[in-house]
């Protein structure tokens, strides 16, 4: 799970296990396109035909998908998410869209944190068209450790309380050829924060430490409740050769939040995000995946939650998402990946060997060799079915001031 209590807190869920466009059940396999091969007996006179006739009638209804999905995470604790998700085609004429999804989710952890959110990704004429719409509310205590590297180094933190709903939407109708895709993204969100006095546990009428007085300063103005509201361009480039388990080629997805006062946001500033994956075939059981993400926040005031956060959607694995914030942030890693090679029980398990480096500044340019964030780690998984190469996922990451254990349903990116 990725982002706890960054501008998608809200939506976690949604995005994570339904509508991420990495995620295993944003796409499902494509129809089987050997049934029905055989045309040359009628299906009206042909028992057998009409058999198979009603085979390809059932296979192509859609089906349900339940995710249990435990969480261990150093900014909300441990517990549990959950989504049900129907995955169907809007036409069962459409032999390429992939099929959509539309589901309902939740998560809960032992620090009070939960959620809840429904939603979908469509996608209309052959993949011309791709619609997201999520809406949902939450409650997350967090931690924040302040703005900037230092801030994460030193390692005091705030425990805060986020809650609030929100609503995004994001329609992708301009098609370039079979892999480019434009559109807008809007979203909406209604939050209040506060400082989590039970977690903090200080004695009536005490003054906080002056160590904190930094950090709350850098978080009041976004104390007690907020709107915020965007729109923005959105663009999308997917030559990937399966969307559970790549093996080759690319996916870059990138785009703009402009929030405005003129369209009732509290504050007006932008958030531009860019992510770049490849993946490279080493074999029939052996893949090399490259990940680059870069993000910026620019404005005059720009809210706690929409800074850059590293450690969050996976980037890096072995930091805690928030620990690490700034308005500029950028993580490469590259990930080996072996399926093991047999055709029995054991062919289900896979292992994983992950490294890479990152940083976060005020600016690009104030990023030195001193200021970057290194992590590395591994992991293991389990094939959950037969015909698409759908894992399970389980990996430890070690980062410069600890370390990690994230699990989820398919890859990492």
């Amino acid at each position: 799970m990725s982002q706890f209590y960054s501008k998608a807190a809200i939506l976690v869920l949604l995005f994570a296990v339904l509508i991420s466009p990495t995620s295993a059940l944003a796409q499902m396999p494509e129809q089987d396109q050997t049934a029905g091969e055989d045309q040359e007996a009628s299906p009206k006179t042909d028992p057998g035909n009409m058999q198979n006739a009603n085979q390809q009638k059932k296979e192509k209804r859609g089906e349900w998908v339940l995710a249990p999905i435990p969480i261990v995470n150093p900014a909300i604790g441990a517990g549990l998410a959950w989504a049900v998700g129907y995955l169907f085609p809007l036409s069962t004429e459409d032999k390429i869209s992939p099929n959509s999804v539309v589901g309902v989710g939740g998560l809960f952890t032992n620090n009070g944190s939960h959620a809840v959110a429904a939603g979908g990704r469509l996608y209309f004429k052959e993949d011309k068209y791709r619609f997201t719409v999520a809406g949902g509310s939450a409650k997350i205590n967090a931690d924040i450790y302040g703005v900037g590297k230092w801030a994460g180094d030193r390692g005091l933190y705030l425990p805060l309380t986020f809650s609030g709903s929100a609503f995004i939407a994001e329609p992708l109708f301009i098609s370039i050829g079979k892999s480019f895709h434009l559109g807008v993204g809007f979203q909406y969100r209604d939050l209040t924060l506060k400082l989590n006095e039970e977690e903090w546990d200080l004695p009536d009428g005490t003054e906080p430490p002056p160590a904190f007085e930094g950090i709350l300063d850098e978080v009041a103005p976004d104390l007690f409740q907020q709107r915020t509201v965007a729109v923005g361009p959105q663009f999308q480039w997917d030559t990937r050769d399966d969307a559970y388990y790549p093996r080759k080629g690319i996916f870059l997805d990138s785009g703009i939040d402009l929030f405005a006062k003129a369209l009732g946001s509290k504050f007006t500033y932008q958030y531009y995000k860019v992510a770049f994956n490849k993946y490279t075939s080493l074999g029939k059981h052996q893949v090399l995946a490259v990940r680059g993400m870069g993000c910026a926040a620019a404005g005059d005031h720009v809210p706690i939650y929409d800074l850059c956060l590293f450690g969050s959607s996976n980037d890096l694995r072995g930091y805690s998402a928030g620990r690490y914030q700034d308005r500029r942030m950028f993580a490469t890693q590259a990930e080996y990946r072996l399926s093991m090679p047999s055709d029995n029980f054991v062919g289900r398990f896979g292992i994983v060997i992950f490294g890479g480096v990152g940083a976060v500044e005020k600016r690009f340019s104030d990023i030195d060799w001193d200021g970057l964030l290194p992590a590395g780690g591994g992991g293991i998984r389990f094939r959950l079915t037969k015909k698409d190469h759908i894992n399970f996922r389980i990996d430890y990451g070690i980062g410069k001031v600890g370390h990690t254990v994230s699990m989820g349903v398919a890859e990492a990116f």
